[in-house]
Protein backbone atom coordinates (compact mmCIF):
# COMPACT_ATOMS: atom_id res chain seq x y z
CA UNK A 1 0.00 0.00 0.00
CA UNK A 2 1.25 3.13 -0.68
CA UNK A 3 1.63 5.90 2.07
CA UNK A 4 -0.10 8.62 0.93
CA UNK A 5 -2.92 6.57 0.63
CA UNK A 6 -2.69 5.03 4.22
CA UNK A 7 -2.47 9.25 5.08
CA UNK A 8 -5.39 10.14 3.33
CA UNK A 9 -7.17 7.22 5.19
CA UNK A 10 -6.00 8.49 8.53
CA UNK A 11 -7.05 11.83 8.24
CA UNK A 12 -10.68 10.42 6.83
CA UNK A 13 -10.56 8.92 10.24
CA UNK A 14 -8.89 12.20 12.23
CA UNK A 15 -12.56 14.31 10.02
CA UNK A 16 -15.26 12.90 12.86
CA UNK A 17 -13.12 14.19 15.94
CA UNK A 18 -12.61 17.22 14.14
CA UNK A 19 -15.95 17.80 13.19
CA UNK A 20 -17.60 17.30 16.89
CA UNK A 21 -14.81 19.01 18.02
CA UNK A 22 -16.43 22.10 16.35
CA UNK A 23 -19.80 21.22 17.14
CA UNK A 24 -18.36 20.71 21.04
CA UNK A 25 -17.09 24.74 20.77
CA UNK A 26 -20.27 25.99 19.13
CA UNK A 27 -22.33 24.53 22.30
CA UNK A 28 -19.37 26.57 24.39
CA UNK A 29 -20.10 29.45 22.83
CA UNK A 30 -23.80 29.58 22.77
CA UNK A 31 -24.82 27.69 19.62
CA UNK A 32 -28.62 25.91 20.99
CA UNK A 33 -27.98 23.37 18.08
CA UNK A 34 -25.06 22.38 15.59
CA UNK A 35 -25.46 19.54 13.10
CA UNK A 36 -23.36 18.60 10.32
CA UNK A 37 -25.15 18.60 6.81
CA UNK A 38 -24.14 17.54 3.71
CA UNK A 39 -23.87 20.62 1.54
CA UNK A 40 -25.76 19.45 -1.39
CA UNK A 41 -28.68 19.57 1.02
CA UNK A 42 -28.36 23.84 1.30
CA UNK A 43 -31.37 25.18 -0.67
CA UNK A 44 -30.96 27.98 -3.27
CA UNK A 45 -33.17 30.30 -4.98
CA UNK A 46 -33.35 33.27 -6.30
CA UNK A 47 -36.73 34.76 -4.73
CA UNK A 48 -34.93 34.64 -1.33
CA UNK A 49 -32.80 37.71 -2.29
CA UNK A 50 -35.72 39.18 -3.81
CA UNK A 51 -37.10 39.20 -0.51
CA UNK A 52 -34.44 40.99 0.65
CA UNK A 53 -35.13 43.46 -2.02
CA UNK A 54 -38.20 44.05 -1.21
CA UNK A 55 -38.56 43.44 2.02
CA UNK A 56 -35.56 44.61 4.36
CA UNK A 57 -34.72 47.35 4.94
CA UNK A 58 -30.67 47.07 5.06
CA UNK A 59 -31.32 46.44 1.37
CA UNK A 60 -27.89 48.42 -0.44
CA UNK A 61 -26.71 49.43 2.98
CA UNK A 62 -24.18 46.92 4.01
CA UNK A 63 -20.99 45.09 2.37
CA UNK A 64 -22.70 41.73 3.24
CA UNK A 65 -25.98 42.79 2.03
CA UNK A 66 -27.67 42.46 -1.80
CA UNK A 67 -26.69 44.00 -4.46
CA UNK A 68 -23.43 43.65 -2.84
CA UNK A 69 -23.41 39.98 -1.44
CA UNK A 70 -22.48 37.31 -3.94
CA UNK A 71 -25.67 36.34 -6.16
CA UNK A 72 -27.50 33.19 -5.22
CA UNK A 73 -26.13 31.34 -8.69
CA UNK A 74 -22.66 32.19 -7.00
CA UNK A 75 -23.56 30.74 -4.20
CA UNK A 76 -25.41 27.17 -5.78
CA UNK A 77 -21.93 27.02 -7.36
CA UNK A 78 -19.63 27.59 -3.89
CA UNK A 79 -22.21 24.90 -2.49
CA UNK A 80 -20.74 22.31 -5.57
CA UNK A 81 -17.23 23.06 -4.12
CA UNK A 82 -18.18 21.50 -0.69
CA UNK A 83 -18.91 18.18 0.74
CA UNK A 84 -20.13 19.27 4.58
CA UNK A 85 -21.58 21.99 6.59
CA UNK A 86 -21.87 22.87 9.89
CA UNK A 87 -25.17 24.53 10.21
CA UNK A 88 -25.85 26.19 13.63
CA UNK A 89 -28.86 27.84 15.20
CA UNK A 90 -28.99 30.07 18.64
CA UNK A 91 -31.08 32.36 19.59
CA UNK A 92 -29.85 35.81 18.18
CA UNK A 93 -28.46 36.95 14.69
CA UNK A 94 -25.74 38.52 16.49
CA UNK A 95 -24.07 35.60 17.91
CA UNK A 96 -24.74 33.02 15.15
CA UNK A 97 -22.63 36.26 13.15
CA UNK A 98 -20.01 35.91 16.25
CA UNK A 99 -20.21 31.82 16.18
CA UNK A 100 -19.65 31.96 12.14
CA UNK A 101 -16.92 34.14 12.20
CA UNK A 102 -15.64 32.03 15.57
CA UNK A 103 -16.20 28.07 14.02
CA UNK A 104 -14.97 29.30 10.81
CA UNK A 105 -11.27 29.97 12.01
CA UNK A 106 -10.97 27.14 14.54
CA UNK A 107 -12.33 25.17 11.77
CA UNK A 108 -9.37 26.00 9.61
CA UNK A 109 -6.78 25.91 12.00
CA UNK A 110 -8.11 22.53 12.45
CA UNK A 111 -6.97 22.06 8.84
CA UNK A 112 -10.45 22.82 7.15
CA UNK A 113 -8.32 25.10 4.97
CA UNK A 114 -11.88 25.93 2.53
CA UNK A 115 -13.92 26.80 5.18
CA UNK A 116 -15.92 29.55 4.95
CA UNK A 117 -19.22 31.09 6.94
CA UNK A 118 -22.57 32.91 6.38
CA UNK A 119 -24.04 34.13 9.61
CA UNK A 120 -27.59 35.54 9.97
CA UNK A 121 -29.24 39.03 9.07
CA UNK A 122 -27.31 42.52 8.49
CA UNK A 123 -24.15 43.05 9.45
CA UNK A 124 -24.08 44.66 12.94
CA UNK A 125 -20.31 44.88 13.34
CA UNK A 126 -20.39 48.77 12.89
CA UNK A 127 -22.82 51.26 13.61
CA UNK A 128 -22.68 52.51 10.15
CA UNK A 129 -21.44 50.76 7.11
CA UNK A 130 -20.12 53.12 4.11
CA UNK A 131 -20.59 50.77 0.65
CA UNK A 132 -18.31 53.42 -0.79
CA UNK A 133 -15.31 52.89 1.06
CA UNK A 134 -13.70 49.31 1.69
CA UNK A 135 -15.36 47.33 4.50
CA UNK A 136 -13.64 48.22 7.95
CA UNK A 137 -13.73 44.89 9.36
CA UNK A 138 -13.34 42.48 6.25
CA UNK A 139 -11.91 39.05 8.32
CA UNK A 140 -15.08 39.14 10.42
CA UNK A 141 -17.72 40.45 7.70
CA UNK A 142 -20.00 37.80 6.36
CA UNK A 143 -22.80 37.73 4.32
CA UNK A 144 -25.59 35.76 5.47
CA UNK A 145 -27.38 32.65 4.39
CA UNK A 146 -30.20 34.31 2.91
CA UNK A 147 -28.32 37.19 1.59
CA UNK A 148 -26.10 34.81 -0.34
CA UNK A 149 -29.78 33.41 -1.66
CA UNK A 150 -30.09 30.55 0.36
CA UNK A 151 -33.80 29.59 1.68
CA UNK A 152 -32.72 28.84 5.16
CA UNK A 153 -36.06 27.62 5.83
CA UNK A 154 -36.35 25.23 3.43
CA UNK A 155 -32.61 24.00 4.32
CA UNK A 156 -33.15 24.20 8.76
CA UNK A 157 -36.79 22.22 7.89
CA UNK A 158 -34.62 19.25 5.82
CA UNK A 159 -32.56 18.82 8.94
CA UNK A 160 -35.29 18.33 11.54
CA UNK A 161 -34.67 22.15 13.32
CA UNK A 162 -37.17 24.67 14.02
CA UNK A 163 -38.02 27.40 12.23
CA UNK A 164 -40.45 30.04 11.72
CA UNK A 165 -41.25 33.86 11.55
CA UNK A 166 -41.55 36.04 14.27
CA UNK A 167 -45.18 37.12 15.26
CA UNK A 168 -43.83 39.44 18.18
CA UNK A 169 -40.46 40.47 19.49
CA UNK A 170 -41.25 37.84 22.85
CA UNK A 171 -41.46 35.18 20.89
CA UNK A 172 -38.03 33.23 21.49
CA UNK A 173 -36.01 33.56 18.09
CA UNK A 174 -34.29 30.65 16.00
CA UNK A 175 -30.98 32.48 13.66
CA UNK A 176 -29.20 30.04 11.65
CA UNK A 177 -25.62 30.25 10.22
CA UNK A 178 -23.58 28.01 8.34
CA UNK A 179 -19.92 27.03 7.89
CA UNK A 180 -18.78 25.30 5.07
CA UNK A 181 -16.34 22.80 5.83
CA UNK A 182 -14.68 20.55 2.96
Amino acid sequence: MDSSAGAMRGLSRKKPDRVAGLIEKARQNGADHAVLIPASSVVTASWVVWKCRYGCEDFGRTHTCPPHSPPWTETAALLREYEKALLIQADQSFRIRYLVYFLEREAFLLGFHKAFGMGAGPCRLCESCDIHAPCRRPEESRPSMEACGIDVYATVRSHGLDVAPLKNEKEPQHSYGLVLLT
